[in-house]
């Protein structure tokens, strides 16, 4: 190629190129620490979860002698299952009872007889 060839290429905007343009050294740095960004970004796993409320209630617990958060269910790591198995039961048996007290009410629809009609206005006197 001549001179003029290569000056010829070099003033073809790049799309029209068949070969992308080389980064410089500068560029080549900026995307290669960019790229280590990302990849770095990519791969870090999130951190922990911290779980602060169960530090504040025991703080709060222990500086209010007990008064506060004192029941050990409100800051167990478990859920209290024998407080919910008891509560269900005995909302089943509430709702037995009142099933039970109220079914002998339901029954068949009885037919009432109208009401005789009502004279509003007296009779005429003679």
């Amino acid at each position: 190629m001549s001179e003029h060839d290569d000056r010829i290429q070099a003033e073809q905007p790049s799309a029209v190129r068949s070969e992308p343009p080389e980064p410089s050294e500068s560029e080549d740095d900026d995307v290669g620490s960019i790229r280590d960004l990302l990849r770095g970004a990519a791969s870090k796993a999130e951190p922990p979860q911290v779980n602060v409320l169960r530090g504040v209630q025991s703080k709060i617990r222990e500086r209010s002698g007990g008064k506060y958060f004192a029941d050990g269910w409100s800051t167990t790591r478990q859920p209290p299952i024998s407080t919910f198995l008891v509560t269900s039961l005995v909302m089943l048996a509430v709702m037995v009872v009142v099933y039970l007290v109220l079914s002998p009410l339901s029954g068949d629809a009885v037919k009432v007889e109208p009401p005789p009609p009502v004279n509003v206005v007296p009779p005429a006197s003679p």
